[in-house]
């Protein structure tokens, strides 16, 4: 699979637009604040280049869901 490159931001942004379109979530899910990825080494992080280890500012009933979506944009995008 051909991955995506992105900085921080633009990841974050990536995730934060794909919450804001999911029909799935409630108001209060679209509007959580997330980190920004942190760079790891991709061989111990199943390929990836980044992840976020904890979401301190996102509700508990929203977490599911947004674990969901930053796991498919791990898939997609690699750190630049």
């Amino acid at each position: 699979m051909i991955r995506n490159f992105g900085s921080a931001d633009e990841i974050r942004n990536e995730i934060l637009r794909r919450l804001q379109e999911n029909a799935d979530l409630g108001d209060d899910c679209r509007d959580c604040d997330i980190p920004l990825p942190q760079r790891v080494d991709a061989a111990a992080n199943g390929g990836c280049n980044w992840t976020i280890e904890a979401f301190p500012a996102v509700r508990p009933s929203c977490l599911p869901t947004i674990k969901a979506v930053t796991t498919e944009m791990m898939r997609e995008y690699e750190l630049r």
